[in-house]
C-alpha cells in the first residue's frame, strides 16, 4: 500500500516538475522567512571548517548521493568503443555553451543596461561551467536512450569539473570587465580543492558504493522513492536560494531580466541539442545514443551552480536568476525532447 502511495506521489511530481519550481519560487518571494532560516543554518563552530558545508552544499550533496545510486557502473565502459564520441562529447559539454556566453556578452548590453547585463552574464558563465546534470540520466532512461551513454557523461563530468569549473569561468573571465571577472573570481575560489572533493566527489562516489553494497535490485525496489527524495532535495534548495535572493531583486526588478534569461536559457538548451545532433551523426552514433546526448548536452548541473552562487549571494543577487531559470525552461525541453520520442517510436515507459 505504502508503496503504491510513493509510486502516485513520485511520478505526479516528477511530471509536474516545472510548475513544482514556479510555485516555489512564488512562495520564496512571498514567504521568505523560513527559506532564510534553513539556508543559514549551520553546524557548530567548534567542527572542522570543511565538516561545515552550508545548507546548499550539503542538499547539493544529497542529490548527488541519490543520482549514484542509480548509476549502474558497469554499464560506463560499454561508451570507450567510441573514444572519439565520447571525448568530442564531454568537451562540448563545456565549449557549446561558453559559445553561446561569448555571444551573449555582445548582445545582451544593446538590450538591457550594461550593470544588469554583466551579472546576469557572470550567472549564466556559471551554468556553463556546471558538469551534466543528474536529471539527464533519468529522463534518457524515461525516453528508452543509451542509457551508459547519459551516465558516463554525467559522471565524468563530475569527476573532471573540480578542474573544468576555474578553467571555465577563467577562461570566459577574460572576455568580461573588472567587475565581472572579480565576480567570476569570487566563484572559482568559492570552492577549494578539498571541498569538492569531499561535497561533490565523495557523495557521488559513496552513492555508488552503496548501489553495489545493498545490491541493484534492492536499489530497484526502492526506486520510486529515491525519485521523490531527490526531487522533493531540488525543490528545497531552490526555494531557500531563491528566499534569499528574490526579495533582494525585488525592488529594481525588470521583466526584460527575465525575458532575457529565458531566451538564452533556450538558446543554450538548443545548441546543445544542436551539437548532440551533430556529433551523434557525424560519429555514426546509434538512435538511442542520439538520445542519451541531446538529453545530456542540453541539461546543467544547476543545483551544484545555487551551492556555488550562495557564496557571492549577499553582494550579487541578481546573478542567481539566470541559474534558477535555466533550472526551470532546462526541464521543459527535456520534457518537449522525450514528447518528441513519443511522437516518433510511440510510448514508451515511464
Amino acid at each position: 500500500m505504502l508503496e503504491r502511495y510513493t509510486t502516485r506521489i513520485s511520478e505526479s511530481v516528477r511530471h509536474r516538475l516545472p510548475l513544482l519550481l514556479i510555485l516555489c519560487y512564488a512562495i520564496a518571494l512571498v514567504f521568505p522567512a523560513p527559506g532564510q532560516a534553513i539556508r543559514s543554518w549551520q553546524l557548530p563552530e567548534q567542527w572542522p571548517e570543511i565538516a561545515r558545508p552550508s545548507m546548499s552544499q550539503l542538499l547539493v550533496a544529497v542529490l548527488l548521493y541519490l543520482a549514484a545510486l542509480g548509476v549502474d557502473i558497469r554499464r560506463v565502459p560499454m561508451v570507450f568503443r567510441q573514444p572519439a564520441l565520447l571525448i568530442s562529447a564531454l568537451s562540448a559539454v563545456w565549449l557549446a555553451p561558453a559559445v553561446v556566453i561569448l555571444l551573449a556578452w555582445w548582445t545582451m548590453p544593446m538590450v538591457i543596461d550594461s550593470t544588469a547585463a554583466s551579472t546576469l552574464l557572470v550567472g549564466f558563465a556559471l551554468v556553463a561551467s556546471m558538469p551534466v546534470a543528474n536529471s539527464a540520466a533519468a529522463w534518457t532512461q524515461q525516453s528508452r536512450g543509451e542509457l551508459s551513454w547519459a551516465l558516463a557523461l554525467v559522471v565524468l563530468s563530475i569527476i573532471v569539473c573540480p578542474w573544468m569549473i576555474p578553467l571555465a569561468l577563467k577562461l570566459l573571465g577574460l572576455t568580461f570587465s573588472d567587475a565581472e571577472s572579480q565576480a567570476l573570481e569570487q566563484l572559482t575560489s568559492s570552492f577549494t580543492g578539498l571541498e569538492f572533493v569531499v561535497w561533490v566527489l565523495l557523495p557521488t562516489a559513496v552513492g555508488v558504493i552503496m548501489r553495489w553494497a545493498v545490491g541493484a535490485e534492492r536499489v530497484a525496489r526502492h526506486r520510486q522513492a529515491v525519485l521523490l527524495t531527490s526531487a522533493s532535495t531540488l525543490l528545497l534548495l531552490n526555494y531557500i536560494n531563491a528566499a534569499s535572493a528574490l526579495p533582494q531583486m525585488e525592488d529594481d526588478f525588470r521583466l526584460m531580466w527575465l525575458l532575457i534569461c529565458v531566451v538564452t536559457a533556450l538558446v543554450l538548451c538548443f545548441v546543445g541539442l544542436v551539437v548532440a545532433q551533430v556529433l551523434g551523426r557525424v560519429f555514426r552514433g546509434s538512435g538511442t545514443t542520439i538520445t542519451a546526448l541531446d538529453y545530456a548536452l542540453t541539461m546543467k548541473n544547476t543545483g551544484l551552480a545555487l551551492a556555488l552562487a550562495s557564496s557571492v549571494l549577499e553582494e550579487h543577487a541578481i546573478l542567481l536568476l539566470p541559474v534558477f531559470t535555466m533550472t526551470l525552461v532546462q526541464h521543459l525541453f527535456a520534457g518537449a525532447l522525450h514528447r518528441g520520442v513519443v511522437q516518433r517510436n510511440g510510448p514508451v515507459a515511464d
